[in-house]
């Protein structure tokens, strides 16, 4: 049951980014990736940040935890030497999480693998909708576009 809510919380976070995001993923060098571990991370954020679930304010430079697989976005190079900033892109529905947009830093290793892992999945389902596009054949045409009244 937690896998299936995991699941369907990872497809509402993408499915809430605009379209454009995605459009404008080449030009404007929007990045997408999951959380390859388990972690607590330091917020970054000006004046902190409100956890909606724990009804409390967290102030920039508290630690809060993400879980692996958390959908994160590059915001641009950290701080610290070989480092990402990245925000956390997803709702927390946990007690002890982080709030939605939360910034903080990644060694560049775990955002490479982040980014990785979030490609990989890309790919995945790209593969899975060509299968489903020639399984159907014309069915498919009809069944994605609008139809005009």
């Amino acid at each position: 049951m937690k896998f299936l809510t995991k699941q369907i919380l990872i497809a509402v976070a993408a499915a809430a980014i605009p379209f454009s995001v995605h459009a404008a993923d080449a030009d404007n060098n929007i990045e997408l990736a999951f959380l390859p571990s388990a972690m607590d991370v330091t917020l970054l954020n000006e004046g902190g940040k409100f956890v909606t679930v724990d009804m409390k304010k967290l102030a920039k430079g508290d630690k809060c935890h993400l879980d692996k697989d958390a959908v994160i976005m590059k915001v641009g190079p950290g701080a610290a030497p070989a480092t990402t900033r990245v925000r956390f892109a997803a709702p927390n529905l946990s007690h002890g999480g982080c709030p939605f947009m939360t910034e903080f830093e990644l060694p560049d290793a775990d955002y490479t693998a982040a980014r990785a892992a979030f490609t990989a999945k890309t790919d995945e389902a790209s593969k899975k909708i060509d299968d489903l596009k020639k399984q159907l054949g014309d069915k498919w045409n009809e069944l994605t576009t609008q139809k005009k009244e």
